[in-house]
């Protein structure tokens, strides 16, 4: 995982009760919506979510996620989402995020989401478009690994 100079972009968020289980702490599974919040913000900041929207015939399906816990969030904390664009293949791309409590500056989660690029009439995976993975590199820089790239 990447270290937090590494992150480019974050968005801030506040733990909402109803995200809270039993104990006060946040459900494991609302990290995921933390993450996907942080996914549209990158994209949306890059100006990035035109090139995988269904108006382009271009669709995205999530394949993989994963997180790592590693402290709790709770209600009312604020939480700082990091987000970065970590690998591009030929149909999919690889996010990172590291979730971090904004007041304590402390590491809460991490975690990894891969998307697939699809035709909107097919649903069958199509090339990443050309120019996001340009916005991307330029965006990302060196840190940005590229597989099976066209």
């Amino acid at each position: 995982m990447s270290d937090r100079k590494d992150f480019n972009f974050s968005t801030e968020l506040r733990v909402r009760l109803p995200e809270t289980d039993a104990f006060g702490i946040v459900f494991h599974a609302n990290f995921f919506i933390y993450f996907d919040v942080a996914r549209v913000d990158y994209l949306r900041n890059l100006d990035a979510l035109r090139f995988i929207s269904p108006e382009n015939a271009r669709n995205n399906a999530l394949v993989h996620a994963t997180a790592d816990f590693r402290s709790p969030a709770r209600f009312d904390d604020i939480l700082v989402v990091h987000a970065r664009v970590a690998e591009i293949g030929s149909s999919s791309f690889t996010f990172e995020f590291m979730t971090t409590n904004k007041v304590e500056n402390r590491l809460v989660a991490v975690g990894r989401t891969t998307l697939v690029v699809l035709d909107e009439k097919t649903w069958r995976p199509i090339s990443v478009p050309a120019e996001f993975r340009e916005l991307i590199q330029k965006f990302e820089g060196d840190s940005l690994t590229k597989r099976k790239a066209p």
